[in-house]
């Protein structure tokens, strides 16, 4: 198969920024709720301050690990945000990731999103199949999947988020073992 299009890496950025609006929006906005809720007056606001800020940024690193972990882990290798730009997480191999490598591909986050995340776009840009860092250590790749024509645009009133059928995987016959003449 041919090296993915740079359509991907683009996706991909989308689908990581609605991916953390989609965890820090609701966290902000309870900490606004309870600082207009339970401000004191007086010298002990700016530590009532701080303790909101770092219970928010708890909540929030709680939240993204939530989303970017366990969520896809459960879901067919996808976050929300990945189910609707229609992206999986997959391995090499074309199966579902455990539950180790979906840990790996965060905790690399570090890595990739070094200088607001160039390091990552930089490093998918140039890898053959436009993984980051994370992926290339976890053996996984991100891969487009195309909506079959059994598959609502929108979850039915199951709730049922699964992994679509279909992927387009940017993988060539040696990369799977078929072609032995290497």
């Amino acid at each position: 198969m041919t090296r993915p299009g740079l359509g991907v890496v683009g996706r991909r950025l989308v689908q990581f920024l609605l991916d953390e609006l989609l965890v820090f929006v609701p966290t902000l906005l309870l900490a606004i709720a309870v600082i207009w809720l339970f401000h004191p007056h007086g010298p002990g606001l700016l530590t009532f301050l701080e303790v909101v800020v770092y219970t928010m940024l708890a909540l929030d690193f709680v939240g993204l690990v939530f989303v970017t972990v366990w969520w896809p882990y459960r879901h067919g290798g996808q976050t929300p945000a990945m189910r609707w730009l229609r992206l999986r997480i997959q391995t090499l191999e074309g199966a579902h990731p455990s539950l180790g490598a979906f840990i790996v591909r965060d905790l690399l986050m570090l890595v990739d999103g070094f200088a607001w995340g160039l390091a990552g776009t930089v490093v998918m840009l140039v890898t053959r199949r436009r993984q980051r860092f994370g992926d290339v250590v976890a053996r996984t790749v991100v891969v487009h999947v195309s909506r079959s024509a059994d598959q609502a645009a929108v979850p039915g009133p199951d709730g049922d988020f699964g992994a679509v059928a279909g992927a387009e995987l940017a993988l060539d016959r040696a990369d799977v073992g078929l072609d032995r003449r290497q």
